[in-house]
């Protein structure tokens, strides 16, 4: 009798959980046109990601001259965006100076 015991427990469990309203809630969601158009924005979604990462990481097919034009390009972009770096921190001490000597020139 206990496996008739488990059964009986089992549907009571079930009918416990199919009768509040939150599940009820969850279950209407699920069923509804909303729930199955937001998972296949979302599946659409993943695939578009997917094929963005398979398309940036497939080999490239190229020509020696222009992974060599690339190479140099990419290394001349660091070095311009090194550059750029150390110009925008320049700008703020600059900036900083200004501040300081405007606020120098109220004082007065």
């Amino acid at each position: 009798m206990a496996g008739g015991n488990f059964k009986r427990s089992t549907a009571e469990i079930i009918s416990e959980l199919l009768s509040d309203e939150r599940v009820r809630k969850g279950l209407d969601y699920v069923r509804s046109e909303e729930f199955r158009a937001e998972r296949d924005r979302i599946r659409q979604g993943a695939a578009d990601r997917l094929k963005n990462v398979r398309e940036r990481y497939r080999p490239k097919r190229r020509t020696p001259e222009a992974a060599a034009r690339e190479r140099e390009l990419t290394l001349r972009l660091a070095e311009v965006e090194a550059e750029a770096a150390e110009l925008r921190i320049r700008l703020s001490e600059l900036l900083e100076q200004e501040e300081e000597l405007r606020a120098a020139l109220e004082d007065l």
